[in-house]
């Protein structure tokens, strides 16, 4: 795994990294490349992808959701509903250099590799996604334009962004299904070995997923869903995990914030609650129960009590053992969440599935928490009298845990689940975005500041 350490180095000098204008003044003449290949790259682009999907931007998202409370030193701005300014430049100065390498591949090497161009499409798709669910318009069409000038790239409007990704993803599918190619991807791809029929399930999930976020948009037909998950995870063995190694830029994120800052974050009781504490056997997975008496224990909102629960085992948080788990793999798509997509789809098409689909989402979570395949009682079980909107997104959020992002964008379009608003809040309601970054609000004068109040375009 020290590979991996070796490929972000390797991105690092092919961005030239300074700091961070939506990759622009980090781009390099694809006349005159450095040393790379397009396994170095795909490589660099999928750790990238990781650390970006588990970053700062994430925890807040998981604040925001209930999962996690922020109750030390600068996680408690965003407990507070006042993230900071400032941060988000951290998370940008990750991302979008991503997203350039991510480019790159496709731009030096698509040609006569389109497996590695379609890799990095539907790396691009999950990046681009995770910036417009946070901050809803981003650049994006105009960005990676430092080389002819364009220092200060507009910003796409999301519903435009919603279009690129889909582009992006039939781009993925069809670059996936070339046989013509150079070389093929094998162990520099950490995901799936070069697994091309994995891949191109993935795509089609992220198809359906991000369909879904216009589902309050006039013209949306759940039946698209549908079709777009008959190609999509068929079952755990299909899921995409960040791979990660021991410890520094190739560990676990999650388990690197807990080793750094203990104390900062911990559990949250809404979850728990939700959950049922014990009775859900993802429970002891989530969180470190063993300090507790066997039990999770969270801060209740509106308090900042650091002396409870922390992430537990299932994020590489603290085990029995009381250690982190950097090397700890973490789900960013799931087989559990194609069946919360498919299950919500029924429900809005009254087709009479929906129930058996909730169930099975919820099993197939359990399972993948767990690591073993469960066949016991569920939590819960739904009937056709109590399966809804309501109750598919409450369940969907208990099982997204290390996907908080998703959680979050459902909690804005839908509603759900329904959540308490945290009396030390400087808001009267849970942020709708995070800020625009400082240094984009103070050198970009086509950035947008909205408020957090104002929703993302698919929220409204």
């Amino acid at each position: 795994m020290k590979k991996i350490y070796i490929v972000l180095i390797t991105v690092l000098l092919l961005s030239g990294f300074n700091s961070c204008k939506k990759g622009d003044d980090l781009y390099v003449n694809p006349n005159a490349p450095l040393s790379a290949t397009p396994a170095s790259m795909l490589s660099a682009c999928e750790v990238g992808t990781f650390n970006c999907l588990e970053s700062g931007s994430v925890r807040i998202a998981s604040i925001f959701m209930q999962n996690s409370s922020g109750v030390g030193n600068q996680m408690v701005q965003p407990e507070k509903y006042q993230p900071i300014e400032s941060d988000m430049d951290n998370y940008w100065n990750t991302l979008y250099p991503n997203m350039l390498n991510c480019k790159m591949i496709g731009d030096l090497y698509g040609a006569k590799d389109p497996i590695y161009k379609g890799i990095a499409e539907v790396l691009m798709a999950m990046n681009l996604g995770l910036a417009t669910d946070m901050w809803g318009d981003v650049p994006y069409s105009d960005a990676f334009q430092g080389a002819s000038g364009n220092l200060t790239p507009h910003y796409d409007a999301q519903q435009s962004i919603l279009t690129d990704i889909q582009n992006l993803l039939d781009g993925a599918i069809s670059d996936l299904a070339n046989t013509t190619n150079n070389g093929l991807p094998s162990s520099d791809d950490f995901v799936f070995g070069g697994n091309t029929a994995n891949w191109t399930k993935v795509a089609w999930t992220l198809k359906a997923r991000y369909y879904m976020r216009l589902s309050k948009k006039p013209g949306f037909d759940a039946n698209i869903v549908l079709s777009d998950l008959t190609n999509g995870l068929v079952s755990n063995a299909d899921n995409f995990y960040a791979v990660h190694g021991s410890a520094g830029p190739e560990g676990n994120q999650w388990a690197s914030f807990l080793d750094n800052r203990f104390g900062y974050i911990v559990a949250n009781q809404t979850l728990i609650d939700s959950m049922g504490n014990m009775l859900d056997p993802r429970t002891p997975y989530y969180f470190d129960t063993t300090g507790e008496g066997n039990v999770a224990v969270g801060n209740v909102i509106g308090n900042l009590n650091a002396g409870v629960s922390n992430w537990g085992p299932y994020v590489g948080g603290l085990s029995p053992a009381g250690s982190t788990n950097q090397s700890k793999n973490i789900v960013l798509v799931s087989y559990a969440e194609a069946l919360f997509l498919k299950a919500e789809a029924e429900v809005r098409l009254s087709n009479a599935g929906a129930t058996a689909d909730l169930n099975a989402a919820i099993t197939a979570s359990i399972s993948e928490v767990t690591g073993t395949p469960f066949a016991g009682t569920l939590p819960v079980i739904y009937t056709a009298a109590n399966t809804s909107l309501h109750t598919v997104i409450l369940e969907k959020w208990k099982a997204m845990f290390a996907d908080p992002v998703e959680s979050y964008s459902d909690y804005r379009r839908t509603g759900f689940p329904v959540l308490m608003i945290n009396p030390i809040g400087l808001l009267e309601y849970i942020p709708k975005r995070l800020p625009t970054p400082e240094q984009e609000r103070t050198t970009n004068p086509n950035a947008p500041t909205p408020s957090l109040g104002t929703p993302v375009w698919y929220a409204q």
